[in-house]
């Protein structure tokens, strides 16, 4: 890797075989590294000092984070299904080995906590309530989705031509849930569940969306939900591709402009202006807003850089002396109606002896603890998990970390939300791109929000762009 003061080859030679690839997150890798692969010369221009971009571990003792040494745990992406096929690619390329969890998603709620309206009980008791109506209230929900997919002949990967798509992209996933009239204890389990899982309010949601997300999962058991991690930390995979692709990314290269010509595009980076005969922007729309487009790009895109979101998304990972939820036999999973929404054992899938538990805050949570200091949004979900987990308090181990996605300059938050009306007007659009101009990210991939969504989107850029 080379920093922009010290890179090469800013000038215009050669730019006729070279992509130009804006955003070292994992899409944007990716990318660059089967473009490589295919005979094409390419350029990576990232604005941070490091690569990864949502996918961040931070390691205990390195770089001011505070966990113990030996440490590691997640700010950004988490998990890995088993069906993720193309990042476990990557990894068998690298030779990076995974970690396995204990268990998949559904198990670790089913041994998890629920507090709702001051009261903390077993995520189990909650469903059973009511002679198991609250759950069977529950199941109506992913029923109903999956008949929506049928009922609408929903292609995952072109939501934008099913039958009255525009009917259902204008509608809010939360009107469509109010229709159903859930009991109370379902409804709660409803919306903090998909709150948490869609990082964004039902309200702010398209159902065209939600839909798109349930027909890309379609058939793929609950079993082989987020089974794995990679081993040391997710963050080795995309060091292992910078590291292969070497000198060709350039840190610390924030993208200020990008002008088209016919013949090229040139790209303005940490003062430096470099030349291809293509751009792949990889970076979150939220991240382009700020990049001078000579011309101005096609009305469409235009809109969707501008229109589309990502959900606010917090995470606050503290330490324990001890992981005291596995001894209870729980998985220490929460589900609460507080200001923190859900939290997960962090290290459930290497040894210590320590216990790590992230909370993850989203949607308007989350941009309220992201508007709070480091400190202050620590000690206020301390003070929270105290309600959820009362033993936690006098098991903390010393300081913890936290990271604010929606604070972070070159993301702008979570991941992608699509609003009402914006799957049929940005979807397509933002994937087609221009003759030069080109587009990556787990924005542009059903199911989104994973490192998987990442990777193929990564792997769908370079393809449309063809062997060199």
């Amino acid at each position: 890797m080379a920093n922009a003061e010290v890179a090469a080859r800013p000038d215009s030679e050669g730019a006729g075989q070279r992509v130009i690839v804006v955003g070292a997150g994992l899409a944007g890798l990716t990318a660059a590294l089967n473009l490589r692969d295919t005979g094409w010369d390419v350029l990576v221009l990232e604005a941070r000092s490091r690569v990864g971009g949502r996918v961040h571990t931070l390691h205990g003792g390195i770089d001011g984070v505070a966990l113990d040494p030996g440490l590691h745990a997640e700010a950004g992406g988490e998990s890995i299904d088993e069906h993720h096929s193309e990042i476990q690619r990557l990894l068998r390329r690298f030779g990076i080995a995974t970690e396995r969890r204990p268990g998949s998603t559904s198990d670790r709620v089913g041994q998890g906590r629920a507090r709702r309206e001051g009261h903390t009980s077993s995520f189990v008791d909650l469903l059973s309530l009511r002679g198991g109506a609250v759950y069977a209230d529950y199941q109506r929900v992913g029923d109903g989705l999956e008949r929506l997919v049928d009922d609408y002949g929903i292609d995952a990967e072109h939501p934008e031509s099913a039958d009255r798509a525009a009917e259902l992209d204008g509608q809010s996933f939360a009107a469509w849930i109010d229709a159903l009239e859930l009991l109370p204890e379902a409804r709660f389990v409803v919306e903090q569940a998909n709150t948490s899982l869609y990082n964004a309010e039902l309200r702010d949601l398209s159902l065209l969306f939600i839909v798109q997300q349930v027909a890309a999962t379609a058939g793929i058991p609950d079993a082989e939900s987020e089974t794995m991690r990679v081993a040391g930390g997710n963050a080795s995979l995309p060091k292992a591709i910078a590291a292969e692709l070497g000198p060709a990314v350039i840190l610390d290269a924030p993208v200020t402009a990008v002008r088209r010509t016919a013949e090229m595009v040139a790209v303005m980076a940490g003062g430096k202006e470099y030349f291809g005969a293509h751009v792949l922007l990889a970076s979150p729309p939220p991240a382009l807003r700020n990049v001078d487009f000579e011309p101005a790009l096609p009305p469409a895109i235009a809109a969707a850089l501008a229109g589309l979101d990502l959900g606010g998304a917090t995470k606050v990972v503290n330490q324990f002396h001890t992981p005291f939820w596995r001894a209870a036999g729980e998985s220490g999973y929460s589900l609460t109606d507080l200001t923190y929404r859900v939290s997960w054992d962090a290290a459930d899938s290497y040894d210590t002896d320590a216990g790590v538990l992230t909370t993850y805050t989203t949607a308007n949570n989350g941009r309220t603890l992201a508007a709070l200091g480091d400190d202050a949004r620590i000690e206020r979900v301390r003070a929270e998990l105290a309600l959820t987990f009362p033993e936690s308090r006098a098991l903390l181990a010393g300081p913890a970390a936290t990271m604010a996605w929606s604070n972070e300059p070159y993301t702008g938050g979570g991941y992608a939300l699509y609003k009402p009306g914006q799957v049929v007007a940005f979807w397509e659009p933002l994937r087609a791109g221009t003759d030069r101009i080109h587009f990556a990210g787990e924005h542009l991939e059903a199911p989104a929000g994973y490192m998987e969504s990442a990777v193929r989107s990564g792997v769908r850029a370079a393809r449309r762009l063809g062997v060199r």
